[in-house]
């Protein structure tokens, strides 16, 4: 982890019809958790910005989608070039940039070149008319904001300019319906983050075949022989599962040409966690950012499991799998839970945030929120490690 020399984070941005929109990226200088690269001087900030860019690849972290990225007043004083890609980069002025002529100047440069302008928690002060005249989308806070206010304030700002809304820190349902009403485009908080529990509803048939299937997946007593049965009846898993092994082979390892081989070559706990996210695929009607957030918070409490040398690293993998459950499967947690064969440990890890599985859950859940102030170094190397681990399995698959 020592050649990692800055984090990123981010947070899903979504439209009105729940599509993925893009992410707001979170640059931090080393681990450093309150010092954000971007805050270096205007030629440095540049430097270290384009670097990152080069380093992780926006394919990585945004893929298709756009990136969010926030700039200090620094940036905008001197620059001569722009390093990033007009058609996935946002550029989005922070709340204490002053509307110098030279900001300005800059800004709209950045527009006529074909840059996105967004400005960040926005509050209406007449010398920001300049930059309101420039905005594509104007991002507004709305967690101080009483709900039947929210309408005439994104209405007086529709009669100024011509831009789009971004509700951010949406954080119930509540605030996300009176901003949709309200005529926001795009919403961004931990609303998204973590999406509601719908409680009370009934199982559909998709939703019960998926549950008996990893009823039988995950039972940590069923032979070896009896998994591979279960997987080798759905055709489609069975090839996925192949394709997945494939991936993860090193060099040293022998070659397999069956499930039985997989499973003996990479232990019963492994397959389990592969098959149990591949079914989870199957689900109909969900965001697909929610399987991404699923497959996060697998993967970083693995990870996080292996580096603190725990037992069973591949039973986090499962937890941050079936922590998003509820979100779905649309029934509430505790019942979805109920219906699986997990160890007690696992079960109370997940809606008590107890425990080891509890701790890795909760640092998880964190960074999500953006609610990752204080959040060790090296959790947060562990996170980034995490993400890219994400991205390379969803490109090769």
């Amino acid at each position: 982890m020592d050649d990692i020399k800055f984090f990123v984070g981010r947070q899903p941005i979504m439209d009105r019809t729940g599509s993925l929109f893009g992410y707001e990226l979170l640059f931090r200088g080393g681990y450093q958790p309150n010092v954000a690269i971007i805050e270096s001087a205007n030629s440095a900030t540049a430097e270290v910005l384009d670097n990152s860019m080069m380093g992780i690849g926006l394919d990585q972290l945004v893929g298709n989608k756009k990136a969010f990225i926030n700039f200090p007043q620094a940036y905008f004083s001197g620059i001569d070039k722009f390093c990033f890609a007009k058609d996935h980069v946002v550029i989005e002025v922070l709340e204490d940039v002053e509307p110098t002529e030279e900001v300005v100047r800059t800004l709209r440069e950045l527009k006529n070149n074909g840059y996105i302008i967004a400005l960040d928690d926005f509050v209406f002060k007449k010398k920001f008319i300049p930059f309101i005249q420039l905005a594509d989308i104007i991002k507004f806070d709305i967690q101080g904001v009483k709900l039947e206010n929210i309408q005439p304030l994104f209405q007086s700002v529709k009669k100024m300019a011509h831009c789009k809304i971004l509700a951010e820190r949406v954080e119930t349902r509540d605030q996300f319906q009176h901003a949709a009403e309200a005529g926001a485009d795009y919403f961004q908080g931990y609303y998204f983050a973590k999406p509601e529990i719908i409680s009370g509803q009934k199982l559909g048939v998709g939703q019960l075949s998926l549950l008996r299937l990893m009823e039988k997946i995950v039972n940590p007593n069923i032979p070896l022989e009896q998994l591979v049965e279960v997987i080798e009846t759905d055709v489609a898993l069975s090839h996925k599962m192949m394709t997945i092994a494939k991936q993860y082979r090193t060099a040293k390892m022998p070659r397999f040409v069956n499930l039985s081989e997989v499973v003996v070559l990479f232990g019963l706990k492994r397959v389990q966690s592969w098959a149990a996210m591949l079914s989870m695929t199957k689900a109909t009607d969900v965001v697909p950012e929610v399987f991404n957030m699923a497959l996060m918070r697998a993967a970083f409490m693995r990870k996080y499991a292996e580096k603190e040398r725990l037992k069973s690293p591949d039973s986090f993998y499962l937890a941050g799998l079936f922590s998003l459950l509820d979100v779905i499967l649309k029934v509430d947690l505790p019942s979805a839970l109920e219906k699986l064969p997990l160890e007690e440990h696992l079960s109370e890890g997940i809606l008590n945030e107890v425990g080891e599985i509890g701790k890795a859950l909760n640092i998880a859940k964190r960074f999500e929120a953006q609610h990752h102030q204080d959040v060790t170094q090296f959790h947060r190397a562990i996170y980034f490690e995490s993400m890219q681990e994400v991205a390379q399995a969803s490109a090769a698959g």
